[in-house]
């Protein structure tokens, strides 16, 4: 059994104890703001792991945090990505999976993206969008998500020189981005031409998924140490 500790204690994080205990694992310790951090560091410090859902100003600090106690991390906090190598030069080599998503559902998403992306770099005949849509709470926009998502149809298809926020702009991929109370997660991929519309869609019905695929991350990381994106692991997880 192992003593994860939990950084940020919103939904998701709520989402994470009860996962850890569906699992079969043990909260060591529930740190939410900076007093948590001043009252319980002893908890923490005796922490075999530790699951980061925060906000993304806090995210680099509690992982630094987290490698300086040589406790492996799993981080689903977007947003502060461009400071990873920072964390790695600050901390020697770290133990680490970041991701956009832990639903096992979503990065299959994301190998069938890769795959269609591929498919369709070939076709000029097709333009393409993503509309994202999230509860009113999520802070980052576009979403992590999305944001992977675009990533792959523009390395895929050059055409495609970046992505745009809300808008369009010749040769650059438009991100569409809703927030409606209550929604888990909804992302689309729409391909369109003259003749027809070729829409990709991954619904997450509740965080749990999320959550879950955090956990059994941080099992896995334990026993793998190094710097991960989850994208490029999740079917490694037993």
């Amino acid at each position: 059994m192992k003593k994860i500790a939990i950084l940020g204690y919103g939904k998701m994080g709520k989402e994470v104890e009860r996962a850890i205990v569906a699992l079969s694992q043990r909260v060591s310790v529930i740190m939410d703001n900076e007093q948590d951090w001043e009252d319980k560091w002893d908890d923490f410090a005796g922490s075999d792991l530790a699951i980061e859902f925060s906000t993304p100003s806090t995210a680099f600090q509690n992982c630094q945090r987290c490698l300086q106690q040589h406790i492996p991390v799993v981080c689903g906090t977007t947003g502060w990505w461009d400071r990873l190598p920072e964390l790695s030069a600050a901390t020697g080599v770290p133990s680490l999976i970041y991701g956009s998503n832990f639903s096992i559902g979503a990065n299959l998403f994301f190998k069938i993206n890769e795959w269609v992306g591929a498919l369709m770099s070939r076709e000029d005949g097709y333009s393409v969008s993503i509309r994202e849509t999230h509860h009113t709470e999520k802070k980052d926009k576009p979403s992590g998500t999305a944001l992977t998502l675009a990533r792959s149809i523009i390395e895929h298809a050059p055409r495609q020189t970046g992505w745009v926020s809300d808008t369009e702009s010749e040769g650059k991929l438009s991100i569409y981005s809703d927030r409606v109370a209550g929604v888990a997660g909804v992302h689309e991929i729409c391909y369109q031409s003259p003749e027809d519309t070729i829409t990709l869609k991954h619904e997450a019905h509740h965080r749990g998924g999320f959550a879950i695929g955090a956990v059994r991350a941080a099992l896995w990381l334990a026993e793998n140490p190094g710097i991960y994106e989850f994208k490029d692991i999740f079917q490694r997880l037993a």
